[in-house]
């Protein structure tokens, strides 16, 4: 193939600046030289940028083993320097097939095909052409052969500016994709007016620069090995990928030119190099399979763990740092996954907090029979009501709505169904909690009934003339959110009171978490195949005064965890963990109807326990298997986070009030030494509604 002398003094800065932006926070690991077999007009090794890359080579125009290079313009020369400066492992086997006026017969070029398919060169580069674009049945059958064999072919477009690629190019679509045909762009970023057209071999043709800073001379010679050059880049990543698989992230990655889409001019677009070595589709963490696949969207499900046990895994993040995930290609990335951990904390939040005191409740009761009663609770955001419309109209202004079916009476046997409610608020200390939303209910009910906001409940129970209160409930928890927390749970409460101002009682409770453990992604990297928990909890409720209580809970469980395949957290031994709260609270204390309570609580915390955080590090590919660091952490180690809570409710009118809440957060989730953030966290808020 002939190329159009063209000069010009651009370098490869942007490329280079590009490839190395790709990067970012995800870097690659080691990777493996991988080289491209060039069937041009031999090599000129006297290059500082080819030192130590080229692989012993062939000269099929002398019939020695030294393929240097004699044209003028240094055509293979420039075509292997382009691919070496692709990516710092490309490696260089080149096949001399194109004598001192680049000019060769077929029987030679077939021969260089079949020297590069025997070779361990997985990408052959053929910048050349038939100058008449005279189909010939041998070379096609030659190039067929190396496509079997998994070759990647790369092929030059040709420099005739027509509608369609010239042979060999214009086969690109008959070797399953394992061809990729190239055209030039020039300096302005169009498609060059002597390059081919992708026309009939559109769907495997991309356009890459036809120029580069190692020759005065511009075709489509120059642009081939651009692409030769990325596809060698993205074996080093993964040698394990198929030909089909390197054209397909090239094609896949290519920037849209022209016509949007795939078209007859541009093909699939220009070539992206940095996209192409980038990540593709979800990131996961390396297979431990016999067979080399990786698991199933580890760090697409997201990197969400429980606030119990997040203090010992961020804080061993020494291994973190250096971990390895893979792409959608089995392709290693290292990325500290520390820094992508989120802890889910199901407790009170300023965010949590501002939305309660903005946010109105309203209510629709309606009496079936004496006892048997229904009713619907739905919120609406003011901030949203931008003009009155009728209350069943105003769709979009409902924020969340619970329903309940509930029977029942001050003694005997009742019962309710609850639909998209917080099953706590019917255990432990609730009467001290539900008068307000201010009150953080996490530890001052049921702590072990799940960690979702909301879940369906089905609950029964007996109240007797003596006060005793036995109550059974099932609650099933599902938060619907992107890492969904799902847990399944069995209630047990029975409370007595021995005194007319003093109430004991008891809690057991059952936790089945699908996925997760204390409230983390149900499914990812940091979560398990399940969770059961046994817990058991004491209440007590003492009227100091006839406004003034006095409420304490303690809740202790013990879980055992079953360990997710590939997963970073393993080996669990059984787990201890407890809550506390201690609190008082006030009613019309300043002003009649106003509610003040004051409570000092621990959110649940791991007193007993070990798991085993296993960081893949490196991916061998030989068994496509990861290499994993393991590390015993102990998960009671973690500091205890401590609570203050300082709440005032009082309301000024059916549609109004005044409300101000105050939180003190000693080592919150038992990480203050470990963000830069302080030992403690306060909140403040005043509102009123009118």
């Amino acid at each position: 193939m002939t190329d159009t002398p063209r000069a010009y003094k651009k370098h490869l800065f942007a490329i280079v600046l590009t490839t190395m932006l790709c990067a970012g926070l995800l870097i690659a690991p080691r990777v493996y030289a991988e080289s491209v077999a060039v069937i041009d007009s031999g090599i000129n090794p006297n290059h500082a940028d080819l030192a130590g890359r080229i692989d012993q080579g062939i000269d099929l125009i002398d019939g020695d083993s030294n393929p240097f290079d004699e044209t003028p313009e240094q055509h293979g020369t420039a075509v292997s320097r382009i691919i070496a400066s692709v990516h710092r492992n490309n490696r260089i086997l080149p096949i001399r097939a194109l004598d001192g006026a680049g000019l060769s017969s077929e029987s030679i070029v077939i021969g260089g095909v079949n020297f590069a398919t025997n070779s361990s060169a997985r990408v052959i580069n053929l910048s050349l052409g038939s100058p008449q674009n005279a189909y010939s049945q041998a070379l096609t059958t030659s190039m067929q052969n190396s496509a079997r064999s998994g070759k990647l072919l790369v092929v030059a477009a040709g420099n005739g500016g027509q509608p369609n690629p010239t042979f060999p190019a214009s086969l690109a679509a008959l070797f399953g994709g394992s061809a990729i045909a190239v055209g030039a762009l020039n300096r302005n970023g169009f498609i060059a007016s002597y390059s081919n057209r992708a026309g009939n071999s559109k769907d495997y043709y991309v356009v890459a620069p036809g120029y580069s800073s190692f020759s005065s001379f511009v075709g489509t010679s120059f642009a081939a090995p651009y692409v030769s050059g990325t596809a060698a880049a993205i074996l080093s990543q993964n040698p394990r990928l198929s030909a089909q698989q390197v054209s397909e992230i090239i094609l896949n990655s290519a920037d849209d030119l022209g016509a949007p889409g795939t078209d007859e001019i541009y093909g699939r677009g220009k070539l992206n190099t940095a996209a192409a070595l980038a990540p593709q589709g979800d990131l996961d963490l390396p297979g431990t399979s016999d067979d080399g696949s990786s698991g199933s969207g580890a760090l697409a499900a997201g990197l969400v763990i429980g606030a119990g046990v997040a203090a010992a895994v961020i804080y061993n993040n020494k291994k973190l740092k250096e971990a390895v995930v893979v792409d959608s290609y089995d392709r290693p990335y290292k990325v500290d996954l520390g820094e992508l951990i989120e802890v889910r904390n199901d407790g009170l939040t300023m965010d949590r907090m501002m939305k309660n005191l903005r946010r109105t409740t309203e209510m629709a009761q309606l009496a079936i029979t004496e006892k048997l009663q229904i009713a619907v609770w739905y919120d609406r955001d003011p901030a949203k009501e931008l003009y009155p419309v009728s209350e069943f109209d105003d769709q979009e202004n409902i924020e969340n709505w619970s329903l309940s079916l509930h029977q029942g009476g001050n003694r005997g046997a009742y019962y309710a169904l609850n639909m998209n409610l917080d099953p706590r608020q019917f255990f432990g200390l609730a009467e001290e909690v539900n008068e307000t939303t201010l009150f953080d209910r996490r530890n001052l009910t049921a702590p072990y009934a799940g960690f979702a906001s909301s879940g369906n409940m089905a609950l029964a129970g007996y109240k007797t003339a003596t006060g005793v209160d036995l109550k059974l409930a099932v609650v099933d928890m599902d938060d619907n959110t992107d890492y969904g927390v799902e847990s399944k749970s069995v209630l047990l409460e029975s409370s007595i009171q021995p005194h007319e101002r003093l109430r004991l009682g008891v809690q057991f409770s059952g936790l089945n978490e699908q996925g997760s453990l204390f409230g983390g992604a149900s499914a990812g990297a940091l979560s398990v195949e399940q969770s059961e928990t046994l817990a058991a909890g004491f209440t007590a409720r003492l009227k100091l005064s006839q406004k003034i209580s006095l409420h304490s809970i303690y809740s202790q469980g013990y879980t055992l965890v079953k360990d997710r395949n590939r997963g970073l957290l393993q080996q669990f031994s059984g787990i201890g963990s407890n809550s506390y709260a201690l609190g008082l609270s006030g009613r019309g204390l300043i002003r009649k109807n106003d509610r003040v309570s004051l409570t000092l609580s621990s959110p649940l915390h791991i007193n007993q326990g070990s798991m085993s955080l296993s960081v893949p590090t490196q991916v061998d590919f030989t068994t496509g298997n990861a290499l994993r660091e393991t590390e015993r952490l102990d998960l009671a180690d973690a500091k205890r986070e401590t609570d203050i809570e300082l709440g005032y409710h009082l309301p000024l009118g059916k549609q109004s009030g005044l409300a101000a809440y105050m939180i003190y957060r000693n080592d919150p989730n038992g990480l203050a030494d470990k963000t830069a953030r302080g030992r403690y966290g306060t909140m403040m808020s005043f509102s009123s509604r009118f």
